[in-house]
């Protein structure tokens, strides 16, 4: 006997907490070595299929963890559903919350479920698994959801973008999802939740990407020996984007500084460890042609001050004092040359420096200003297209419904999935029973009878694609205020029940235009129900 159990601390002598303890502790260690070592990872393309297997027959909750787990604790003296809760309480339950406290399991609470099963959602804490009902979630969202609701008329076509951005995409979508569609709305909901971890996954890669990349790059300006130009430098013949030129122009083994000449903007590199190599490049440099710029790029880098060798350091300045005699005045110049004197003083380098710096620092803010106007100008231009292309996608779509509403009328309807079908017929009922109660429907009176269903949106879109040929509308003249959306009746009712509407609405007309005071409202009403009868009952 286990001599822990045998002696009660006397706070608990009278419980039997030390025993459920003990064995929920046994329980935990059991199920964690089960998990990290013994468990069997479905492959990916089952897991899948076993995914979307649980959410078209309704039974999501059976794939999460806490269900499999659930079983160990099947007990056969639980013989009713009192001592199965018990048994769930005391030891499931905190069995539960220490494997998500150790991070064997991941946890987290969907209040919106319609199932109270769903609430509680508990998975295997392994990444590969999670990412695997990701694109579990995402492949039936792209394959039946997206594809039911665009035939109801709830969506559009999708644009590339669209798709890629899957958390926008479930966003809009559900709005359109009510209760009816069991754990095809869960599974959206809990997408919402994870798509995190794909988001994380990305950016993991993504900065796995960019670290392999700069080091590349960086490993490449250090091999160049030399001044590099950030703007022709080019990785794996694609030009360098925004992001990576910041994070290597900030690399701490990398000296940069920015360089105009001409209204042309430049931005220079170099590797400290190749200052050396860089100096000789710009010697050779301005010894065949007279340029000097590279000797000025090196000084406005400071290179000297990550220079231990005093003799480069020495053999720097000499260079850059033979640089600077140009920038005599012209009599100096010449006077200087007939002796053999091609010398500056050190009182005229600093005078000298400070001139070119002024000089230097003003064609750069005349080269950065070009720049801006450039890319405000290209970014103005290429706004300008994209709203012409998206007009022109507009036109074009609607051009193409009017065509199919033209010469294919029915074919919609025909088109119309079960779910789809279910809604326009509950729609119709609605419509229906409150014409038969002496009630005038519109839309406000369906999202009122559909709340949580359908929401507005969806109701006005649903209406456009399905409604045009079994449901007609007419507003009321000079009530706006008491009607202001269409009353809404249905083209069965009018089959059934029109001829008799128009007899009762023009004996009220008759009635009111004889009556002493008469009821404006209804007047108004019946005059604008007869005249919509007499205009839509020869067409039915």
């Amino acid at each position: 006997m286990n001599p822990v159990f045998a002696r009660p601390q006397p706070t608990d002598a009278s419980t039997s907490h030390r025993y459920v303890d003990g064995a929920n502790q046994i329980t935990f260690n059991a199920i964690q070595r089960w998990v990290k070592e013994n468990r069997a990872l479905p492959s990916k393309k089952e897991f899948i299929k076993q995914i979307h297997s649980a959410i078209s027959e309704n039974k999501l909750s059976n794939t999460y963890a806490s269900t499999e787990i659930g079983k160990l604790f099947n007990d056969p003296f639980d013989t009713n559903p009192e001592l199965k809760q018990i048994t769930v309480n005391i030891h499931l339950k905190p069995v539960l919350k220490k494997l998500v406290e150790q991070k064997v399991l991941f946890f987290f609470r969907n209040e919106q479920a319609f199932n109270p099963g769903n609430r509680s959602v508990f998975y295997y804490n392994v990444r590969e698994e999670i990412l695997a009902r990701i694109e579990a979630y995402k492949v039936f969202l792209m394959d039946h959801l997206i594809p039911e609701l665009q035939s109801i008329g709830a969506i559009n076509v999708l644009s590339e973008e669209e798709k890629e951005n899957t958390r926008g995409l479930v966003n809009f979508i559900m709005p359109y999802m009510s209760p009816a569609y069991g754990d095809q709305k869960t599974a959206m909901e809990e997408l919402l939740v994870l798509i995190r971890f794909e988001e994380e996954d990305k950016e993991k890669k993504e900065k796995e990407e960019k670290k392999a990349k700069l080091s590349e790059i960086v490993d490449y300006i250090k091999s160049a020996n030399r001044l590099v130009d950030l703007n022709f430098l080019r990785f794996r013949g694609q030009q360098i984007e925004e992001d990576i030129r910041v994070l290597v122009t900030n690399h701490d083994q990398i000296l940069h500084t920015e360089f105009a000449d001409k209204n042309t903007l430049y931005n220079y590199v170099l590797h400290k460890l190749s200052i050396s190599g860089a100096i000789e490049a710009a010697r050779k440099t301005f010894a065949s042609t007279g340029n000097d710029n590279e000797i000025m790029i090196l000084d406005r880098m400071k290179v000297k001050d990550f220079i231990e060798d005093r003799d480069l350091i020495s053999s720097f300045d000499k260079l850059e004092l033979s640089s600077l005699f140009k920038y005599l005045p012209f009599f100096t110049r010449l006077w200087r040359n007939i002796f053999g004197n091609i010398t500056v003083h050190k009182s005229e380098v600093e005078q000298i420096r400070a001139h070119n710096t002024i000089e230097l620092n003003k064609r750069i803010m005349e080269a950065r200003n070009k720049k801006i106007q450039e890319d405000m100008s290209k970014l103005a231009e290429k706004r300008v297209k994209e709203k012409e292309l998206a007009e022109k996608n507009a036109r074009k779509q609607q051009t193409a419904d009017m065509k199919q509403e033209k010469t294919s009328p029915a074919v919609v309807h025909k088109e119309v999935d079960p779910l789809g079908a279910k809604l326009l017929e509950r729609t119709l009922d609605i419509l229906d029973d409150y014409w038969s109660n002496h009630q005038y429907p519109d839309r406000n009176i369906l999202l009122y009878e559909m709340d949580g269903e359908i929401d507005e949106d969806g109701l006005v879109n649903f209406l456009k694609k399905y409604g045009k040929n079994n449901i007609f509308s007419f507003m009321v003249r000079n009530q706006e205020d008491k009607y202001t959306f269409p009353i809404l009746i249905t083209k069965r009712y009018l089959k059934k029940n029109g001829k008799n509407l128009l007899e009762k609405a023009s004996a009220v007309i008759d009635e009111q235009k004889n009556a002493s005071m008469p009821d404006q409202d209804l007047f108004d009403f019946c005059i604008s129900l007869e005249a919509f009868l007499r205009k839509t009952m020869p067409k039915i």
